[in-house]
């Protein structure tokens, strides 16, 4: 028999939940109990819920993102970089029978001083699908990675989805724009600003 496992990925504002027999996902189900919106449960309660008629004896929970950090369930400490992506897996920390939490990975040199909490999870899967010596992980806080077959280099965070909520939010009239036929030209110099300076933020690793 495959190994039964329940995969969550749980952040400050919201929580997913996979069932997995093997590499078969078996149901998915999703809360807006983040970590930050428990609303007075504890979060052995909300995995309860979340994962109710799916938790058999036994079966091993494995959680990442924001439950490990300091206003989550329980700290699962950073591993610095470089680091081993084997290292990921085996340096889990427990939160109660057999539920465990990945840690995040942090960089502190010179002047990167970078931590993720989730990515790390993501990398993996990237890295198994698509090997590659750098990866893009686009979000609110968007991570550049560079790797190796073996492990993670290095990474950076930069503001590009902050930024780019801002300006629909905030900056611009973009209804404007569009009405007047002068959104896509808009992007369009937006595009190539970013085409210039990605050589140079390459360069920056």
């Amino acid at each position: 028999m495959t190994a039964r496992y329940i995969a969550i990925d749980w952040g400050s504002t919201n929580l997913r939940a996979w069932l997995y027999q093997g590499d078969h996902c078996l149901d998915s189900r999703q809360s807006e109990a983040g970590v930050t919106r428990l609303n007075g449960k504890s979060p052995a309660a909300v995995l309860a819920e979340v994962t109710t008629d799916w938790r058999e004896e036994n079966t091993p929970v494995v959680m990442a993102g924001m439950v490990g950090s300091n206003v989550g369930w329980k700290v699962a400490p950073y591993l610095s970089v470089p680091a081993r992506f084997s290292s990921i897996g085996e340096q889990l920390t427990s939160a109660g029978d057999n539920i465990w939490i990945i840690p995040g990975l942090c960089v502190s040199h010179d002047d990167n001083h970078n931590v993720m909490r989730g990515e790390e999870t993501q990398l993996i899967g990237a890295r198994t699908l698509a090997p590659s010596s750098l990866y893009v992980m686009p979000g609110t806080h968007c991570k550049w990675v560079q790797a190796d077959s073996q492990q993670i280099n290095d990474f950076r965070t930069v503001m590009t989805g902050e930024l780019h909520h801002l300006l629909l939010k905030s900056l611009i009239d973009w209804r404007r724009f569009a009405a007047a036929g002068k959104l896509c030209r808009c992007f369009r110099g937006w595009s190539w600003s970013v085409a210039l300076m990605l050589p140079t933020y390459c360069r920056s690793f």
